[in-house]
């Protein structure tokens, strides 16, 4: 049974239980839904009730098969928005406030965050945030201090709650540093395809192509502003291809679509111990380079949640509504079959 550790004792609380309701994934496949403690914080840390907790494709990984970094059984989730209900010792907030952050942060020491690769941070799944879905969620300081921002009142607890993943949209738009010029590919109309759409519009690029197979997220797609297509239909060749499936067979086929001297981005992660293969005369001859963006670091966080605080930058057609933490299984199994792009759940 799950059994959460907890910190010191709070120095300010407004919290009325001392137990919540929370769904907890047990194993692959299954999820409960239950009572468990309420998280009470240490030196540092914040406690928030959660308003908003949205669903991810990591998530649901982890719901099939399990995931390295999400233990089992443990509170599951990790989008989040709320309002803060317990600070321990020092902590940067304080009680009443509204607040959007992400899961984890850089420690900000090693040779990788010097080197302005936070991202690759050696310690940076070390201390993180996890267990959004429930009525209750700990943030741990360093966490905290570093990634967790304020919310204003303009923006809604649902779109706040989205600063994660579109951080990670971030990271990948800083490498490629977009020109308004340039005609993109994205395949794959899952959130973070997206996400890439929007963040790409919002950088000033007009031509942009979604290539996929669910006629109901290529339809949300053209909201965004991409002109969308079955990726059987796609012809000719782009500057830039943004590849997020994490399929092994669309990450070799997406070189193809990539022109002289363009660009690939593979942003989809495979399965561990997969392997691809390119044709290497075109990568070298035609100058293609590829990268293969991870997480994100801090300013990538900045970026995101600037993008989310533009009152024109609106994500809200990939809701797909909201859900009680009860459903929480039906949920992921409506995710597996495609149906529904990120459901909302309200603690």
């Amino acid at each position: 049974m799950y059994q959460p550790t907890f910190g010191m004792a709070l120095i300010e609380n407004e919290l009325k239980t001392d137990t919540m309701k929370a769904l907890v994934l047990q194993a692959p496949g299954c999820l409960e839904y239950c009572s468990v403690p309420v998280p009470i914080p240490g030196p540092g840390d914040i406690v928030i009730r959660v308003r908003a907790a949205t669903t991810c494709g990591t998530d649901l990984k982890a719901f099939l098969r399990g995931h390295p970094q999400i233990p089992m059984p443990g509170v599951f989730g990790h989008e989040y928005s709320g309002t803060v209900v317990a600070v321990g010792n020092g902590a940067p907030f304080a009680v009443g406030d509204d607040i959007m952050g992400v899961h984890s942060a850089p420690c900000q020491e090693c040779r990788w965050c010097v080197n302005d690769q936070e991202n690759l941070c050696e310690s940076i799944m070390a201390t993180k945030v996890l267990g959004t879905y429930a009525e209750f969620l700990l943030i741990p300081e360093r966490i905290a201090r570093t990634n967790v921002f304020p919310k204003p009142d303009s923006l809604s607890f649902e779109q706040a709650s989205l600063l994660e993943p579109l951080a990670c949209v971030a990271q990948g738009v800083m490498r490629i540093q977009p020109k308004p010029q340039m005609e993109v590919l994205v395949i794959g109309p899952g959130a973070i395809g997206l996400m890439f759409v929007a963040a790409l519009r919002r950088a000033g690029v007009q031509s942009i192509t979604l290539a996929g197979r669910n006629l109901n997220r290529l339809e949300v797609g053209e909201q965004l502003g991409a002109k969308s297509l079955p990726l059987e239909q796609v012809h000719g060749q782009f500057d830039l291809v943004v590849e997020c499936t994490g399929n092994v067979e669309i990450w070799e086929k997406s070189l193809e679509f990539a022109r002289r001297g363009g660009s690939l981005v593979l942003f989809g992660g495979c399965k561990a111990g997969t392997q691809v293969r390119f044709d290497t005369q075109r990568l070298h001859y035609d100058d293609i380079s590829v990268i293969s963006p991870f997480h994100f670091g801090t300013r990538a966080v900045k970026m995101a949640r600037s993008w989310l605080l533009h009152p024109e930058f609106d994500l809200s057609p990939l809701f797909s509504g909201n859900r009680d933490l009860a459903d929480g299984e039906m949920v992921f199994r409506d995710l597996e079959q495609g149906r529904g792009i990120k459901y909302v759940f309200h603690p």
